[in-house]
């Protein structure tokens, strides 16, 4: 898991670099907002990612929301005194979701077809 100071360019450009040398060989296709990080032009990405940005201003249309709601619920359970506190456990927290649980939780009928779509 990678843990970032911010959400700024910079960020947004190491975790990308980190990213695309995980599987070179598929394409990814990754669903974002409209955050100047995400769609700023100094960010470059192997050819092997396409972004999909949705509109502005709709959070219910990504994907990632549902999963911040699933994550701030686990969290209400808990109540850390220091930052520190917070980041060990959003990390077990993370852990605590099976791949399957994510996929469950993000998956959108509208995001397959775009998908499939992109790719076809």
């Amino acid at each position: 898991m990678m843990e970032m100071p911010s959400l700024d360019t910079a960020s947004m450009q190491v975790f990308m670099d980190e990213f695309s040398q995980e599987d070179e060989e598929s394409l990814h296709l990754i669903v974002m907002d409209n955050a100047s990080a995400h769609t700023t032009e100094k960010l470059k990405v192997g050819e092997h990612i396409v972004f999909i940005f949705l509109p502005a201003n709709a959070p219910e249309l990504n994907p990632i929301e549902r999963f911040w709601k699933e994550l701030k619920d686990w969290l209400s359970d808990y109540e850390p005194k220091t930052l520190a506190e917070v980041s060990v456990l959003i990390s077990q927290g993370l852990a605590s979701f099976s791949e399957k649980a994510m996929s469950s939780i993000t998956s959108f009928e509208y995001l397959m077809t775009a998908w499939l779509s992109a790719i076809a």
